[in-house]
C-alpha cells in the first residue's frame, strides 16, 4: 500500500468514523439494530414516532401487559399511537442491509480483495502503520463476508437469536435430557465466549439448582443481577432456591423483587408457599396469622387466573381451617373434589373433619364413608369415622370401625383409647378397662388412659398415679375432677373445676360433661350461699343453671319455658347445648326479650356474647338485631344495638354453634341488663342456647370446644404425620420453576 493511499484514507474517514471502524462491522450494525427492551439485536423491528426502536415481540408483550391507550415508549415515555408505529419486516432488513454492504464497497470481487490484501504487506513504512491496521481490520471483515458468501444468510447470522445459536441449543438439549453435568460444562464454555450473557448465567444457575449445588447457583445468579439489575429472572430463581433451603425471609424478598420487575408465571405460588411454610414455623399466633394471610393473598392471585390450581386450593383449605374459617375451607375443598372427581380419600376425610368442627356430624359421616370406600385400609379415615359414630352415639358402629383399625394395626394406641372410651360411655367397665390397659401397655406415657383406669377402678389415693403436671393438662385435670365427683370429694372437685375454668379462659363448654352430677352442683350452690328459689323469677330452677348464672354470668335461653309455656313449642333437644336443650325459632316473629339480668360480680368491664346457630337462611330480607338495655336500681337508662344484615348473617349460616360477641362493652356504671334479639318472620331458622358476660375482648365468632373428653386434635391431628408428604409435598412445591420460564422471558 502506498503512503498517499493511507493519507487518502485518513482524509476521507472522519475521526468519529475511524472510531467506529475499530468495531467489528457486524457488531456495529447489530448495535444499530438493538431493541431498547431486550438490549439484543432483532430481525423484526418497530420504529416509533420518537425514533426509538423496539422488537415486534416486545411490543406485543407491552400491549398484553398494558392498556393499549396508555402505551408509552420504554426509552422516553412518550405516548405511542398505533398509527405512529412503523414495522420493519425481516425480509426488508435483509434486502436493504445487503445493498448497503455492496454500495459501501464491503462486497468486493475475489481478485480485488486478494490484491488489496497483498498491498497491505507491501510497505512497512511507519507513516502507513495506523492506516494499515485499520485496513487490515476492514479486509478481515471482507474475507469473513466472502467466506460465508454474503447474502441473506449473513444477515441471519448477524441477527441470529441466541435460541438459534448451536451452542445455546446444545445446552438446552442437555437440560431437557436432564444431563445437568454436561449442561453445566457447555454453559461455562458459552459464558467464556460471551462474558456478558445474562440468560446463560441464569440457565447455569438453574442447572446447579437441579443438582442441589445451591451456593454455585447463587454465585452465577449474583453475577447475572449485577449485569441486569432490573431483570426479574435471576431474582425469581434465587428466591426459589432460598425457598428450597428453608430461608423463607430471603425467598420472600427476592420473589417480591421479581414481581416488582413484572415477572408472573408461578412466582405467586412460590411466594404463597414461602409465607405458608414460614407461618408453620411461627410460634406467636399473630405472626402466624399474618403470614397465613399473606399466603392466602398470593394463592388467590394465582386462583384468579387459574381457578383449578390444585396446590393453591389445597393449601388455602388448610389455612382457612387453621384460622377456623371453616366455610371458606369447605369452599376450597369443594373445588378440589370437583377437580379430582371425589376420588381422594384424604381430601374427603379432611372435608368430614371440618364438618365435625361445625358439629355437622350427620353430614361428616357421609364423607368419611366415601373416603373409606376408596381406601378401606386407611386407618386414619377409619378412626375419624369411629369418632364421629361415637359423637352420634352410634356406639356399635364406632366399635366395629375401631376393631377394623386394630386388625390392620394391632399397635394403634389411639384405636384402643377410643375403644375404651366407647365401652366406658356404654358403662361396660370390664371391656373399657381391658382397652385402656392395652393402651397403657403400648404407651406407658399415656397419662389420660391412666387417669381413666384409675377412675374406673375407684382408687381413692391419687398419689398412686404418679402423673406429673396434672393440674396443667385439660384432659387429665378434667378426669381428676370427675373422679373426685364420683368419690363425692366435692371440695377437691371444686378446686379442680375452678382450675379448669382458668385453663380454658372464657370457654365453659366442658361443663356439659359434668351437668348430670346434680349433687355436685347442689354442693356448689350451698358453698356460694345460693338459695334454691333465688332466681326462680328468671326461670332458673335447677342447680346447674343456678350456679352458671350466679358464678359465671350465664343465662340459658331455654329457661324461658319456665316463665311462659308458649316457648315449649320452640324447645329442641341438642347434644351441643350445655343444658341439652335449646330454643329454635323459624315462623315465630322475634323479638324475644329475656328477663332483667344482674351482673352478679359487678365486673368493671365486660362484653356480651350469644351462643347461637344460624341453621338456615330462608329469605334475603333477613336480619338479626341484638339489643342490650342497661340500667340500675330497676331503672332502664342506656341501650345499645348491633344489627346483622343479610350479608353478615350469610357469613354465620352453616357455621353451626358459635359464640357471637357483640362489638361493644357494657357500661360499667350499670349493674342490670336486659338482652333481646330480633328478626323478621319466615326469614331465618335461628337456634339459641345462652347469653353470657365475658371479661376480655375476643374475636366476634368463637367456636366452643365441645370435645374436651375427646382430645382428638392432640392425639390424632387432621393431617397425620404419615400423610404429611402427600398433603403438603415439599417436592411438589419445588417443581414450580421450569426451564421455559428462563428461555421464554
Amino acid at each position: 500500500m502506498k503512503k498517499e493511499k493511507g493519507k487518502s484514507l485518513e482524509q476521507n474517514v472522519p475521526k468519529q468514523e475511524q472510531k467506529k471502524n475499530d468495531i467489528n462491522i457486524l457488531d456495529f450494525i447489530a448495535i444499530e439494530m438493538t431493541c431498547s427492551i431486550s438490549k439484543e439485536p432483532t430481525d423484526q423491528l418497530c420504529f416509533l414516532k420518537c425514533q426509538h426502536m423496539i422488537s415486534l415481540n416486545n411490543l406485543n408483550k407491552f400491549k398484553q401487559n398494558n392498556n393499549s391507550k396508555d402505551l408509552k415508549c420504554p426509552e422516553c415515555r412518550e405516548i405511542i399511537e398505533e398509527n405512529d408505529i412503523r414495522y420493519l419486516s425481516q425480509q426488508v432488513i435483509y434486502k436493504n442491509l445487503y445493498s448497503y454492504f455492496f454500495e459501501a464497497g464491503f462486497i468486493l470481487p475475489s481478485i480485488e480483495s486478494d490484491s488489496n490484501h497483498d498491498n497491505t504487506n507491501s510497505d512497512n513504512s511507519a507513516d502507513e502503520e495506523e492506516a494499515d491496521i485499520m485496513l487490515n481490520k476492514k479486509m478481515k471483515v471482507i474475507r469473513e463476508i466472502k467466506e460465508i458468501k454474503l447474502n441473506s444468510r449473513l444477515l441471519q447470522l448477524m441477527f441470529q437469536s441466541k435460541k438459534q445459536n448451536p451452542a445455546y441449543q446444545n445446552v438446552i438439549k442437555e437440560l431437557e435430557e436432564k444431563n445437568y453435568e454436561q449442561a453445566i460444562l457447555k454453559c461455562k464454555e458459552y459464558v467464556e465466549k460471551f462474558p456478558k450473557t445474562y440468560t446463560m448465567r441464569c440457565i447455569l444457575a438453574y442447572a446447579y439448582r437441579n443438582i442441589h449445588y445451591y451456593e454455585k447457583a447463587n454465585l452465577y445468579l449474583n453475577e447475572a443481577i449485577k449485569l441486569k439489575k432490573k431483570n426479574p429472572i435471576a431474582y425469581y430463581i434465587r428466591g426459589e432456591i432460598f425457598f428450597r433451603q428453608g430461608q423463607y425471609e430471603l425467598a420472600i424478598f427476592d420473589l417480591n423483587t421479581s414481581i416488582n420487575y413484572k415477572f408472573k408465571n408461578n412466582v405467586s405460588i412460590i411466594l404463597g408457599n414461602s409465607y405458608f411454610l414460614k407461618a408453620e414455623n411461627q410460634e406467636k399466633h399473630q405472626e402466624k396469622d399474618n403470614d397465613y394471610n399473606c399466603a392466602l393473598k398470593n394463592y388467590n392471585i394465582t386462583l384468579k387466573d387459574n381457578p383449578s390450581n390444585y396446590l393453591c386450593l389445597k393449601n388455602c383449605a388448610y389455612i382457612y381451617a387453621n384460622q377456623e374459617n371453616y366455610l371458606n375451607a369447605l369452599d376450597m375443598l369443594n373445588k378440589l373434589l370437583a377437580i379430582i372427581k371425589q376420588n381422594d380419600s384424604l381430601i374427603l376425610c379432611y372435608y368430614g373433619e371440618i364438618l365435625n368442627n361445625l358439629k355437622r356430624y350427620d353430614e361428616s359421616i357421609i364423607y368419611f364413608t366415601k373416603a373409606y370406600n376408596i381406601d378401606p385400609e386407611n386407618t386414619h379415615v377409619i378412626i375419624k369415622r369411629a369418632i364421629t359414630y361415637y359423637l352420634l352415639q352410634e356406639y356399635d358402629n364406632a366399635l366395629l370401625d375401631l376393631k377394623r383399625v386394630i386388625k390392620l394395626d394391632s399397635s394403634s394406641c389411639i384405636a384402643y383409647y377410643y375403644k375404651g372410651l366407647t365401652y366406658y360411655t356404654m358403662e361396660n367397665v370390664n371391656n373399657a378397662l381391658k382397652a385402656f390397659d392395652k393402651c397403657i401397655e403400648l404407651d406407658p406415657n399415656d397419662n389420660l388412659s391412666k387417669m381413666i383406669t384409675y377412675h374406673l377402678r375407684d382408687l381413692s389415693d391419687d398419689n398412686d398415679l404418679n402423673i406429673p403436671n396434672i393440674n396443667d393438662d385439660n384432659s387429665l385435670l378434667f378426669m381428676k375432677c370427675k373422679i373426685y365427683i364420683k368419690l363425692k370429694k366435692y371440695d377437691e372437685a371444686m378446686l379442680d373445676l375452678n382450675r379448669l375454668f382458668e385453663l380454658n379462659n372464657d370457654d365453659i363448654s366442658f361443663t356439659y360433661l359434668l351437668r348430670e352430677y346434680s349433687d355436685f352442683w347442689s354442693y356448689l350452690c350451698d358453698y356460694y350461699e345460693i338459695s334454691n328459689n333465688e332466681f326462680t323469677e328468671l326461670g332458673i330452677v335447677d342447680n346447674f343453671s343456678t350456679y352458671m348464672y350466679k358464678v359465671k354470668n350465664v343465662f340459658f335461653v331455654s329457661n324461658l319455658i319456665n316463665l311462659n309455656c308458649k316457648f315449649y313449642q320452640f324447645l329442641e333437644s341438642d347434644s351441643n347445648s350445655l343444658l341439652g336443650q335449646v330454643l329454635s325459632f323459624k315462623d315465630e316473629s322475634l323479638p324475644i326479650s329475656l328477663p332483667k339480668l344482674t351482673d352478679t360480680h359487678e365486673i368493671s368491664s365486660y362484653f356480651i356474647t350469644w351462643k347461637i346457630n344460624v341453621k338456615e337462611i330462608l329469605s334475603k330480607n333477613c336480619f338479626i338485631k341484638f339489643v342490650i338495655v342497661e340500667g340500675k336500681d330497676n331503672a332502664e337508662i342506656f341501650s345499645q344495638k348491633h344489627v346483622l344484615k343479610y350479608e353478615d348473617v350469610l357469613k354465620l349460616s352453616g357455621l353451626g354453634w358459635i359464640e357471637y360477641t357483640l362489638p361493644f362493652t357494657s357500661n360499667t356504671n350499670y349493674t342490670e341488663w336486659r338482652p333481646s334479639i330480633e328478626s323478621n318472620p319466615h326469614s331465618i331458622i335461628l337456634k339459641m342456647d345462652y347469653v353470657r358476660l365475658i371479661r376480655s375482648k375476643r374475636e366476634k365468632i368463637y367456636f366452643p370446644k365441645m370435645g374436651h373428653f375427646l382430645p382428638i386434635h392432640k392425639l390424632h391431628p387432621n393431617v397425620p404425620e404419615t400423610f404429611k408428604d402427600k398433603y403438603f409435598s415439599k417436592k411438589d412445591m419445588e417443581k414450580l420453576v421450569e426451564l421455559k420460564d428462563i428461555i421464554n422471558h
